[in-house]
């Protein structure tokens, strides 16, 4: 009420003007012309309203349109939001983190910083399906991506890569801090009991680990391939484990006997 109040004050404040400037300008102009005359008045007053209302009509279809594009601008923002996102666990979706990853490649290449990749993965996950039921499934898939979202940073690209699977990008994180923040990330997986009535249950996670410097990966394709190389490597030796694609190539080059 208050700012309907003053725009009616402003509007009433030009029109007073708009009709005392009109004769003023016109006796400089023609000096002949009696400044109060009342019938050059009336005309100045005429002009001066029908300005005001146009004026007034122009702020009021601008102030709509910037509603609009207001409004078009938010819409768009969740609509982008909702369709880079995972129904189930609420993280970011496959697309999105392939197009973060990327994203987040060049810009690790253009500043020389690093980059740090992980692929999570649910050990054993047919089995909580097959034993206790996909509805309970859920339930682990949405508890996990909670004790994942504890562990990252505000910084970090979490997302549902698919299925039990689930990836995070770490920029300007070196391969150490990369395995310190997996750590913590396992170990509190490892304790936490997903629970629906009487069913309860530990579901642990393997990682695997890759960095730009530590594996100087050249797309940023292959720095997710080495990720989740490194995923089957703590798979195969036993899961519940955090290996880095350095040291599969260090199998590699010696193998066990």
């Amino acid at each position: 009420m208050r700012q309907q109040m003053i725009r009616l004050l402003i509007y009433l404040t030009i029109v007073l003007l708009m009709a005392n400037i009109s004769p003023v300008i016109d006796y400089f102009l023609h000096p002949n012309i009696p400044y109060l005359d009342p019938e050059h008045l009336l005309t100045g007053g005429i002009t001066a309203g029908i300005t005001a209302l146009l004026l007034r009509l122009l702020i009021s279809h601008a102030n709509r349109m910037t509603s609009v594009a207001h409004e078009l601008s938010h819409l768009n923002k969740v609509l982008r939001e909702q369709t880079s996102r995972d129904s189930l666990t609420g993280l970011y979706n496959h697309r999105y983190f392939q197009e973060m990853l990327r994203h987040e490649f060049l810009l690790a290449q253009r500043h020389q910083t690093e980059l740090s990749c992980m692929m999570l993965d649910l050990d054993l996950f047919k089995e909580v399906n097959d034993t206790c039921g996909h509805p309970f499934g859920d339930l682990v898939l949405k508890g996990t991506a909670e004790q994942i979202l504890h562990e990252a940073r505000a910084t970090d690209t979490v997302a549902r890569y698919g299925g039990e699977e689930f990836a995070i990008l770490l920029p300007n994180t070196d391969l150490e801090g990369a395995t310190s923040i997996a750590e913590r990330i396992r170990a509190r997986a490892q304790e936490y009991t997903h629970q629906d009535k009487d069913v309860a249950m530990r579901v642990t996670i393997s990682i695997g680990l890759a960095s730009t410097r530590a594996h100087s990966p050249q797309r940023p394709e292959d720095l997710l391939v080495f990720a989740d190389r490194a995923l089957y490597r703590a798979k195969k030796a036993g899961r519940n484990k955090v290996i880095s694609y350095a040291e599969l190539l260090a199998v590699a080059k010696h193998p066990e006997p």
